[in-house]
């Protein structure tokens, strides 16, 4: 009896020692401007962001890369994008690389996923939302539901129609939904950032009996174009962007300096002056262009609005406490202008789109804001999206969770950092390949920096490139917004990137292009041709792709002809012969 009653109480003493594995919410925004939200210097309204940013740890020298595919990858994994197999947006890479270890355009199988990371430890996984790591859903091998996610309800493309299937580029004939790794069709009354929200909770739901923990992958597709939302969110800001871009750089720049993301008295690069200015466009252009950046505001506001929806959620089943919130962005803001592309516009042409000023922003209505804007939201920074500068790649990182301090953390950290993290709070350690380090320390309240003054950071995408090293930056972007050549600044004193220190500091510039070699040669990147464009890579895929879908019936008609010939010949030679 008196042993009985030891093994018991070492028994309860076990249990009231073992603390429970918190849950994880990741959630990703599409195509996000540094200061979009209000939390790091934005006017669109994120309240339910916000709270979360006021509970938690605000990191403002957070990095992604500049394209969305090889960002996911790489937030998921930990690993380099060159050894997950997205080495850019698979519907650029050209075909003749498929065939490289590392450029297969889909997830590579050796490139383990959060949601397999942390199965061993008890978790059950689920994920809604944008997915674009399996080629369109043809390497079924690689969607979510056979990568460690126990339930999915995702889109496998850089983007589509926010209301409906429709695909919003040529490549796709309409948008590759899948439920559990099968083809599937979407609901009637069908808006992503609600309809994303809605499917999560239930998820849930469905498995609410369970004791494990969860990790839910939220992937929005908000702020990717098209830009849709119903239009009581557009009405808000009707009248917010009637100044133009010019005045909304500076005005977030001011704001980013008020919240601590930007530091005070530090130069901004003048990056609207080599663009066209506000006071050259015309009304009618300029009266698009303000509803086009309410239709974005909207948008934002209205995934804000559905992540406030899944928080009540967590919180009316008492597991709000104990959950990890990750909030952070796959890349800076889109600064494409579709109708500069002539294959675009031909498109357009025989698609379901319009870009009727009455409609903009409704299920048919195709929105973008345009360089001048995105340049703009991407404020106090240079450049946006595809670019190496901090336009490209400076986004907002939030996580809040249980025993972590509130507060800013201006260390420089980086996309691997988020799967090191996950990894070290549930199971004491970094998984060996995971190239990130552990943020744990930084959330405990610690301001010791996570990288060394001495490691070397590399990153390479479509053929633009950095490397970080302590306080420097090397930069090399391709035209039209680069040189391709090799830019170094010191980030610490100038992190608006206004003076380029190649010239001044020739060692240290060599010291960082040699550690970008050494990146180049570890990872196996391939040195894209300098005529390599991203447009006519896709344009080129586009008809590669839809002459595979047709290549049989091209091939039976081929057959069909030839042998309709060969018996005409024979027929002809027989009555010439009789």
């Amino acid at each position: 009896m008196k042993r009985f009653s030891i093994l018991l109480l070492i028994f309860c003493l076990s249990l009231i020692g073992e603390e429970k594995k918190p849950n994880i919410v990741l959630i990703l925004i599409d195509d996000l401007g540094l200061t979009d939200l209000q939390s790091f210097g934005g006017e669109i309204s994120t309240p339910n962001i916000d709270a979360l940013a006021n509970e938690g740890m605000i990191f403002t020298n957070y990095h992604t890369t500049p394209e969305c595919a090889p960002s996911r990858a790489m937030l998921l994994t930990g690993m380099d994008n060159h050894n997950t197999g997205i080495p850019m947006i698979p519907e650029v890479l050209p075909w003749k690389y498929h065939k490289v270890s590392g450029y297969e355009g889909y997830l590579r199988s050796d490139a383990f996923t959060l949601a397999e990371i942390l199965k061993p430890a008890g978790y059950r996984s689920y994920m809604t939302g944008k997915w674009h790591l399996a080629f369109g859903g043809e390497e079924k091998a690689a969607l979510p539901f056979n990568r460690g996610f126990d339930k999915t309800f995702i889109l496998d493309a850089t983007g589509g129609n926010n209301f409906n299937h429709h695909s919003y580029l040529p490549y796709y004939k309409e948008s590759p939904w899948f439920k559990n790794g099968v083809k599937t069709n979407l609901p009637i009354d069908f808006y992503s950032s609600k309809f994303f929200v809605d499917q999560m909770i239930a998820f849930l739901e469905e498995d609410k009996g369970s004791e494990a923990p969860f990790f839910s992958y939220l992937s929005f597709q908000a702020q990717h174009i098209p830009l849709q939302v119903p239009q009581v969110f557009i009405d808000k800001y009707m009248d917010t962007y009637k100044g133009g871009w010019d005045v909304l750089r500076e005005q977030r720049k001011n704001k980013s300096i008020e919240k601590g993301i930007f530091p005070p008295n530090k130069e901004i690069v003048d990056s609207l002056s080599s663009l066209e200015s506000w006071s050259s466009v015309n009304e009618a252009d300029k009266k698009m262009l303000i509803k086009s950046m309410a239709v974005f505001a909207g948008m934002l506001d209205a995934m804000d609005f559905h992540i406030g929806r899944f928080v009540t959620y967590l919180k009316d089943i008492g597991q709000y406490e104990n959950t990890i919130f990750i909030v952070t962005a796959d890349n800076g803001p889109e600064g494409n202008n579709p109708s500069d592309h002539e294959a675009w516009r031909a498109w357009f042409e025989t698609s379901i789109y319009d870009r009727d000023y009455e409609t903009l922003g409704d299920e048919n209505s195709y929105v973008y804001v345009g360089t001048e804007f995105a340049q703009a939201m991407a404020s106090p920074s240079h450049l946006f999206k595809f670019h190496m500068s901090e336009g490209g790649l400076r986004v907002p990182l939030i996580i809040k969770g249980p025993n972590f301090v509130n507060g800013k953390n201006d260390n420089f950290s980086f996309v691997t950092d988020i799967a090191a993290t996950l990894s070290d709070i549930v199971y004491g350690s970094v998984r060996e390949n995971i190239i990130g380090k552990s943020l744990k320390k930084s959330l405990q309240g610690s301001k010791e920096k996570n990288y060394l003054d001495t490691d070397p950071v590399g990153l390479e995408v479509t053929g633009n490139s950095a490397l970080f090293k302590g306080d420097y930056k090397i930069v090399r972007n391709r035209p039209p917004h680069g040189s391709n050549l090799w830019e170094l600044y010191d980030l610490s004193l100038d992190p608006g990137e206004t003076n380029n220190l190649s010239y001044d500091m020739p060692d240290k510039l060599n010291e960082l292009i040699s550690d970008y070699k050494n990146y180049v040669e570890i990872n196996g990147v391939i040195e894209l041709p300098l005529d390599y464009s991203w447009a006519k890579e896709m344009s080129l895929n586009t008809f590669k792709r839809f002459l595979m879908e047709y290549i049989w019936w091209i091939s039976i008609g081929l057959i069909v002809i030839l042998v309709f010939i060969i018996t005409i010949i024979r027929k002809i030679k027989l009555f010439f012969k009789n």
